[in-house]
């Protein structure tokens, strides 16, 4: 284990010759990062408390955010190759600062309908905003590092990613909310993140576009004349992108549940332990895990085929939510729990620790695949294309989540719980067995498709996957 750690942070050394652009492009990650993390930890109890929407239409009010955002992707993604990355930049945290101040200062000064239509309208410039960071973000990594430096340069990427996540959860939201309250805590999310907009907005002024890592990562120049509708049927027909496309179709299951971790769990932490449960503090532990794991692990798991990691963390994803599903009486037979709370922060903090292991295995192999798999001059595009399955199943995800915590997990059921009246079928176990049967529709599919999948893999192949290769 010595060893590996040793090894891990000696491919760290590669980055000291890295240009500032990288490192720029890290901190518009993190800063970010905080404001994403912060805001969508609360996103669904600010649209409750302090908009005055019920479960179905909170959940419904999130299925379209997240709609919007990959809707805006496929639009924005050639956009960004044509115009470039500051240009980008400029206009997606423009928009992020003006949508997060919005939602922090309206509910102040608005009630009812009329608060109702102008948050929808923030929600719509937040997905538009959103969408133009991440891939452009994912160009960046790839312009401003050589091959060499690349899948270290991605491993950085998401532990500062992680960080920024711990930051978000364990001091923003559980200290904004402590400091000022419920209500006016998640206000001071939305203008905290605003802050960080501006943050990120003057780090993107120091960035040196044309700073390439690698002269052979140039563009050749024929999308400088080209539409961005032109890129786009381009790259909808490249047999690269379709063979990606079916992989991460397949994987669209188990990835869902990092949406539960915003559409679901806030609701269901408060609601089957107590209001004022710390969120921030619990959200805090998978990116800490993450953090540690990247620290550890990443040497050991980077010699195996990405196929493999895939289908193993994917399993273990996947079977985090069957302590969720356990029925409740069968954990409380369980040494040292005697009472209903023990038994809810023994499911919840297990599923929190097997949910993370399983993310550190496959997660952080998806972005750096996308991006090394496309054309030099078609990063943005294939970063945007690639969220296609997410373009179905997020929205439905937002709406279903709404109705089965209406349905299983609603506001009031910890004293029926508490009394034993409420049985499986109506219990907000049974909710968690419906996405434990969703979530392990992924690996199984994989599994099933694995040879058509793997043959005839794309000419490009990421660097981490190199060695084993993917089989």
């Amino acid at each position: 284990m010595f060893s590996a750690v040793t090894n891990y942070f000696s491919e760290f050394k590669l980055l000291k010759n890295v240009s500032r652009e990288f490192w720029l492009t890290n901190a518009i990650q993190f800063f970010d990062g905080v404001a994403y993390f912060s805001m969508i930890t609360v996103l669904t109890l600010y649209l409750t408390t302090n908009c005055g929407l019920n479960d179905v239409d909170s959940g419904e009010w999130v299925g379209y955010y997240t709609l919007f955002i990959t809707a805006f992707v496929f639009a924005v993604g050639s956009i960004c190759d044509v115009i470039g990355i500051k240009k980008s930049y400029y206009i997606g945290f423009g928009i992020l600062a003006l949508a997060r101040i919005g939602m922090g200062l309206f509910p102040v000064f608005l009630k009812g309908r009329e608060l109702h239509w102008t948050v929808m309208a923030m929600l719509f410039l937040l997905s538009m905003g959103t969408a133009f960071i991440s891939p452009v973000t994912m160009t960046c990594l790839r312009r401003f590092t050589t091959k060499a430096t690349r899948p270290t340069g991605f491993n950085m990427n998401y532990l500062i990613m992680n960080v920024g996540a711990i930051i978000a959860n364990a001091a923003v939201i559980d200290g904004f909310r402590k400091m000022w309250g419920e209500v006016y805590g998640n206000l001071a999310i939305f203008i905290f993140g605003f802050a960080m907009s501006l943050c990120a907005l003057g780090c993107v002024t120091f960035i040196r576009e044309d700073n390439y890592a690698d002269d052979s990562e140039r563009s050749d120049g024929r999308n400088e004349n080209k539409r961005p509708l032109a890129i786009f049927l381009e790259v909808w027909k490249e047999r690269a992108f379709q063979k990606l496309l079916l992989f991460l179709v397949l994987t669209i299951g188990v990835r869902l549940v990092f949406t539960h971790q915003f559409l679901v769990m806030p609701k269901y932490y408060t609601r089957v332990m107590t209001t004022d449960f710390e969120l921030g503090l619990m959200n805090a532990i998978n990116p800490t895990i993450i953090v540690a794991g990247l620290i550890l692990l990443i040497p050991v798991i980077n010699r195996f085929s990405t196929i493999k990691l895939v289908i193993f963390g994917m399993s273990i994803s996947a079977f985090s939510l069957v302590l969720l599903a356990v029925p409740l009486d069968w954990i409380m037979k369980f040494p040292l729990i005697h009472n209903v709370t023990q038994a809810y922060l023994f499911i919840i903090v297990s599923q929190i620790l097997i949910f993370a292991l399983g993310e550190l295995i496959f997660s952080p192999r998806f972005q750096e695949y996308v991006a090394s798999v496309s054309p030099p001059d078609k990063v943005s595009s294939y970063m945007a294309l690639s969220v296609l399955p997410t373009f179905i199943s997020k929205p439905i995800n937002g709406f279903v989540s709404g109705i089965l915590i209406f349905r299983y997990c609603y506001d009031g059921i910890r004293p029926k719980i508490e009394t034993g009246n409420i049985d499986y079928g109506h219990s907000p176990e049974f909710m968690w067995l419906v996405y434990l049967i969703l979530a392990l529709m992924s690996p199984i599919a994989v599994v099933a498709l694995r040879n058509f999948i793997t043959h005839k893999t794309p000419p490009v192949i990421p660097a981490t996957a190199q060695e084993g290769g993917i089989q």
